[in-house]
């Protein structure tokens, strides 16, 4: 047993359980603290690969906690496998990047702000690390309840608004989480994901079919994929945008895991194939991928755009996994690490270009690249990145996408792709050009200005916003011209994907 999985999860709930004394004694230690609460996050990550180096070169990396003892499937575990493993590191990288990014932005009401950025990372190293289906409903529901609350951190009505949306949303989809928990525990008698994957094929036909829908439903509704789409795009435009950059950059991609947590360790493919699912849901993804960029094209929203354009990304990943084959795993979990840094990185510039705007629409975008070239071109590296421009990390992504598709001869998926970035074009480069309009402001609108600026433009705090700004962009160009190195994590990551006996070995009798 390795009591550091259990703390990746403790730490950040310690955090925020501790924010709140931190600042009654002195409310200046709270940015250190939290600084060397996310260091230690990193450390305990780190220290794990290097403890576990030779394991993972020889693929045979597998770590397991049992809480209080208790041995599976009688007690609660958590399990890091080399899938696991992936998902936290990049979730890890893109949270420290995030709240070093919130230093100098959040401003007012930021003790409340980290408060609930921890319980969600808490929540999403949880998500990645549980062996237990009620814990995995307990931590789906931490990030419900937490990032609903950041959507409304503004307290404006368009804000409340749209987090009371996305709570309508995604309680019922944790209501229908909660019914399949209680389904598989009334007919198994067991909540061990491993135990559950032994003998779920034991289930008859029709509980199999309605325990298997509940929780594909509940995940599509909480991935914002068709006809579940409409919440999304709202809470992006109307949420700050560090919760924005979780949001698209880590929510969404922790709901991507749970997907392929369940559906080929718990329920199993063989089950949805033997009941057609897998066509349907490749089917909607495809067309949920396609809706995506057409409201993007048609969007006068730039955060909205981005929304969108995260829907026809999520959509296209989620529906070559549901190939089933190597190629589309691959293709399908490097565009998740890439889209996870390119789609965070947008919204963390977009948070200091937009600060010179009044709203967030295409006109209040004209100018806004003059006024801070410097990430303004970071700004258009990442939407090359998007677009999927050689030699970027977007790039490298979306071409063995394009192969899996066209390897299993679905060639409706390449369609999708081509089309995807072909309107990303169009979109993206709508923008690129307003922003680089130049402004002829007059006496008084010039005075407006200036006056209406936050006060990140004249402190210190501009230069850590712009170095975040700065890292991600170089993240998608060293990894777009390198994109190689993670041909070991992804083959490993495939490989516990597909070797679900090996899974239930360790976790069981390991």
């Amino acid at each position: 047993m390795d009591i550091k999985i259990l703390l990746l999860i403790l730490v950040p709930l310690a955090l925020a359980f501790s924010i709140p004394l931190v600042d009654l004694i002195n409310a200046k230690l709270r940015r250190f603290f939290v600084l060397v609460g996310i260091l230690l996050e990193s450390y305990l990550l780190i220290k794990i690969i290097t403890e576990n180096y030779t394991s993972l070169i020889d693929g045979d990396f597998f770590l397991q906690y049992h809480l209080g003892g208790w041995h599976p499937p009688y007690g609660i575990n958590l399990v890091m496998d080399s899938l696991s493993l992936l998902f936290v590191s990049i979730v890890t990288l893109s949270l420290f990047l995030i709240v070093i990014y919130s230093i100098g932005y959040v401003g007012h009401h930021e003790g409340k702000y980290y408060v609930l950025y921890f319980l969600i990372a808490a929540a999403a190293q949880g998500v990645l690390l549980t062996g237990d289906m009620f814990n995995l409903y307990v931590f789906i529901e931490m990030l419900t309840i937490t990032s609903g609350a950041l959507i409304g951190f503004k307290r404006s009505h368009p804000a409340s608004e749209a987090a009371i949306k996305y709570l309508i949303y995604n309680i019922i989809a944790g209501l229908f989480i909660f019914m399949g928990v209680l389904l598989i525990y009334f007919n198994l008698g067991t909540l061990n994901m491993a135990e559950i994957s032994n003998n779920f094929s034991l289930l008859e036909d029709g509980v199999k079919l309605f325990i298997s829908s509940l929780f594909i439903t509940a995940v599509l509704i909480k991935m914002g994929i068709f006809p579940f789409l409409f919440w999304l795009p709202k809470s992006y435009d109307t949420a700050p945008s560090p919760v924005t950059a979780v949001l698209s950059g880590v929510l969404s991609k922790v709901y991507l895991y749970i997907f392929i947590r369940l559906v080929w360790t718990v329920i199993g493919i063989d089950t949805l194939t033997a009941y057609k699912l897998d066509i349907l849901i490749l089917d909607i993804a495809l067309f949920s991928s396609f809706l995506g960029h057409v409201f993007a094209l048609q969007s006068n929203n730039v955060k909205r755009l981005l929304g969108y354009s995260s829907i026809g990304h999520i959509g296209m990943i989620l529906a070559v996994i549901m190939l089933n084959t190597e190629a589309g795993f691959y293709g399908g979990i490097l565009h998740i690490i890439s889209h996870m840094f390119m789609k965070a990185g947008l919204f963390v510039a977009l948070g200091y270009l937009l600060q010179y705007t009044a709203t967030h629409h295409y006109d209040d975008f004209q100018g806004v690249g003059i006024r801070d070239t410097k990430v303004f071109v970071a700004f258009i590296i990442l939407t090359l990145s998007m677009i999927g421009m050689p030699p970027l990390l977007g790039f490298a992504s979306k071409w063995y996408i394009l192969m899996a598709f066209l390897e299993a001869r679905s060639y409706f998926g390449a369609f999708i792709v081509i089309f995807g970035s072909l309107t990303a074009v169009i979109y993206y480069l709508r923008y690129i050009a307003k922003g680089l309009e130049e402004v002829k402001l007059y006496k008084g609108e010039l005075r407006m200005e200036i006056f209406s600026r936050p006060l990140i433009s004249v402190l210190y705090r501009e230069k850590i916003v712009s170095f975040i700004t700065y890292s991600y962009t170089a993240i998608i160009i060293v990894f777009g011209i390198a994109f190689r190195l993670l041909d070991m994590p992804l083959n490993m990551a495939i490989k516990s994907i597909f070797d679900i006996e090996k899974y239930i070995h360790l976790v069981l009798g390991g």
